[in-house]
């Protein structure tokens, strides 16, 4: 192998043996020797070698050029080739980082080869990583180092700041140190350190001592450190100095407690530390926000309040007012309902006068149509009564001249004697005869001149009657058209009265559904009464101060007495003058001698 010695021979073999990695090459870059160590590693890391470098080969790797593990193989073969003295470096292959020793072979001052020694370069990177992570920790946090006894080992500038310790008064001496004197600085010490000796660390917010007693507020945590066998050789204690944050959360929680028990007149005035300055701020402006909301909730419910009493006293005389109206309205519905009854009874009886003047109308033209009949056949008795009277005038003429012709048949007779007196005795009785028949003509005539007059009469009063029927109907045909307008009237009154019932039955149901609806709006108005009391009653939990100045404590009985008076008067709610809590300064929550009262 290039040309070595025996002796040189048996130097490369016992490179076999050692764990350093070792790699040569000749002076034209090619790969002529891998120890096993080498071989080993290369094989392990194949597959990643792999992804960044395609052309790579483990079982081709011996004669190949060491170009295969470059990207750019022309900056390594340039800096190579001017080689003088030994060169380090680090190279990255993925995700793997490699530490490179490069050795020029040398005979003469020619270079016949390079020794290239690989390190895994993990472990130093890791080791560096850390050891920066802890520099910064140190620059950042308190940190001080004890034996496994609790005995100060060193400590860094920040631990020695925060405590006003130097190293030299602190160095050797026990953790006892910064505890809390006494029986319980006693006992944490013994627990603290019998639990890191067997290895459990302690973590979190503790409180520790400084120089003259100085109360400190630490985030810290205590890790032991172990040998490779697992026991404890020393602990180490990264500390950060809370006492800004304790501060604020202490202040903020007495604040909080202070706003639990209802106190919100107050603000923190003591700036807190840069970091939780913006903490204070916030609380400040939501504790402002907080009274300005319950001090316009307050003035809100005393209007409310005022409001719900005036409503639930209107609500109380409507409710009345409507019962009045619904009964009103339901002795109306009655009314109404008997006046329809009654409308309907006079409406059918209208129609049945009606059909009765038509009736009667009908009899009365009937009536007049027979009087007019009468009237004519008394016109006919009377021309029938003149005609007999002139027939009667003429038997009494006749009857006058058979008188006449009896005298003379009597003076004729005595004339002759007793041949006459047979004669005479017929002309006396044709005479007497002649005599009772102008009685009877007279007494006939006289009857006739009667019975013309009854019947003149007879047809005076049959015109007269005609005349009368003739009113009679005439005023029945009136009467009937009264009657008839007076049906028509009373069908459209029954209808109307019909609707108005309809209507007022309607009324009568909606205003029972507003009774009904005001005793919900007067159980409402109540409830939102009783509801408001109540909210009073929580907001007078809060001490408010100057963001409420309304009026005080109102009880439930003076809301009952309001009750009692009308919507226009109702009563004023007894107000007094609050009581304003004194301004808070400073960031400690005082408590308030008096609350502020509703």
């Amino acid at each position: 192998m290039f040309g070595l010695s025996t002796n040189n021979r048996a130097q490369l073999e016992s490179l076999e043996v050692i764990t350093a990695n070792i790699m040569i090459a000749d002076d034209k870059l090619n790969i002529r020797y891998m120890n096993t160590a080498t071989k080993q590693m290369l094989k392990e890391a194949e597959s990643d070698l792999k992804k960044e470098l395609p052309r790579f080969d483990f079982d081709r790797l011996i004669g190949s050029n060491i170009d295969i593990f470059h990207k750019d193989p022309g900056h390594q073969r340039n800096m190579l080739s001017s080689l003088k003295n030994q060169h380090k470096a680090t190279i990255w292959v993925g995700h793997r980082a490699f530490d490179l020793i490069v050795t020029p072979l040398k005979s003469g001052a020619k270079t016949t080869g390079f020794v290239v020694e690989w390190a895994n370069a993990k472990e130093r990177l890791q080791n560096l990583d850390y050891k920066g992570q802890l520099q910064a920790i140190g620059r950042a946090q308190a940190v001080i180092e004890f034996t496994p006894e609790g005995e100060v080992v060193a400590a860094n500038e920040n631990f020695l700041n925060a405590t006003g310790y130097s190293l030299t008064e602190i160095r050797s001496k026990s953790h006892r140190l910064f505890l809390a004197d006494g029986a319980e600085g006693d006992h944490e010490f013994a627990t603290l350190w019998s639990e890191l000796r067997s290895n459990r660390p302690r973590i979190g917010d503790i409180t520790r001592y400084g120089k003259g007693g100085r109360k400190l507020f630490l985030n810290a945590s205590y890790n032991p450190i172990t040998d490779e066998k697992g026991n404890v050789i020393k602990v180490v204690k990264f500390a950060t100095d809370v006492s800004d944050r304790v501060h604020a959360v202490n202040t903020i929680g007495m604040a909080l407690g202070k706003m639990a028990d209802g106190d919100v007149s107050f603000t923190l005035d003591k700036p807190f530390a840069q970091d939780f300055e913006a903490l204070r701020t916030n609380l400040n402006d939501a504790i402002m926000q907080l009274a300005t909301t319950l001090g316009a909730v307050a003035q809100s419910t005393d209007m409310i309040d005022s409001g719900s009493r005036e409503i639930s006293t209107s609500a109380e005389d409507l409710s009345k007012r409507t019962e009045q109206q619904a009964a009103s309205l339901e002795e109306t519905a009655a009314a109404l309902d008997q006046i329809t009854v009654n409308v309907n009874n006079a409406s059918k009886r209208a129609e049945e006068a009606r059909h009765a003047t038509q009736a009667a109308d009908t009899s009365a033209t009937r009536s007049g149509q027979i009087v007019a009949e009468a009237v004519g056949a008394m016109a006919r008795i009377e021309q029938s009564s003149n005609q007999i009277s002139n027939i009667i005038g003429v038997i009494d003429e006749i009857a006058f001249q058979t008188n006449l012709l009896a005298l003379n048949a009597g003076v004729e007779a005595a004339r002759a004697g007793e041949a006459g007196k047979g004669f005479a005795v017929v002309a006396q009785e044709v005479r007497e005869l002649a005599q009772r028949s102008a009685g009877a003509a007279k007494e006939i005539k006289e009857l006739i001149r009667n019975s013309s007059e009854e019947v003149k009469n007879g047809v005076k009063l049959v015109s007269e009657t005609g005349e009368a029927l003739k009113t009679i109907q005439d005023n029945i045909v009136a009467v009937n058209d009264h009657m008839q307008a007076i049906a028509s009237s009373a069908r459209e009154q029954a209808t109307g009265l019909s609707e108005v019932n309809s209507a007022v039955n309607q009324m009568d149901q909606v205003t029972q559904q507003n009774a009904a609806m005001v005793e919900e709006s007067n159980a409402a108005s109540a409830t939102l009464a009783t509801e408001t009391q109540r909210l009073r009653q929580f907001i007078s939990r809060f001490t408010l101060g100057r963001h409420y100045t309304g009026q005080q404590g109102t009880t439930s009985a003076s809301h009952g007495a309001t009750r009692a008076h009308t919507p226009s008067s109702p009563a004023a709610a007894p107000r007094r003058a609050p009581a304003r809590p004194a301004q808070t300064h400073g960031n400690a929550a005082l408590k308030q001698d008096e609350w502020q009262e509703f």
